[in-house]
């Protein structure tokens, strides 16, 4: 028998992955708001794969904070409160003017971005990468 939750897990956090990779090539772009969603659909689906795997509920975007509250308090790490503020940040940027984001700051955050998949990684129970 397939055991579908974890297939889920696996796709959420390959879903992560993938948008980490999108994220950089938007960036490469020029295209920040969508450089910025990417980095905030990682966070969002690696909080997914660890609330599948953990058995957290994560039904609506506020869910978000508790799932990485939940994550951080479970790792004893409090980089993660961090990390949990700037994907929200570049969640944000989706509101803002072109000309008000930085490339810069977004090419970071991507990469805090990256950082925030990893940390979660164990939490999902598969196999690193």
């Amino acid at each position: 028998m397939i055991d579908e939750s974890s297939d889920d897990v696996a796709g959420y956090a390959a879903q992560a992955r993938e948008f980490l990779v999108k994220g950089r090539e938007y960036l490469a772009v020029g295209d920040l708001h969508q450089a910025s969603e990417k980095g905030w659909g990682a966070a969002a689906h690696m909080a997914k794969a660890v609330a599948l795997a953990q058995g957290w509920q994560y039904a609506r975007h506020s869910h978000f904070h508790r799932i990485m509250n939940q994550a951080r308090d479970t790792i004893g790490n409090q980089y993660l409160s961090f990390l949990h503020g700037r994907a929200e940040i570049l969640h944000i940027n989706f509101y803002e003017l072109k000309k008000d984001l930085n490339a810069g700051i977004i090419g970071e955050d991507l990469d805090y971005m990256s950082e925030l998949v990893e940390l979660l990684a164990p939490l999902t129970g598969l196999p690193r990468q």
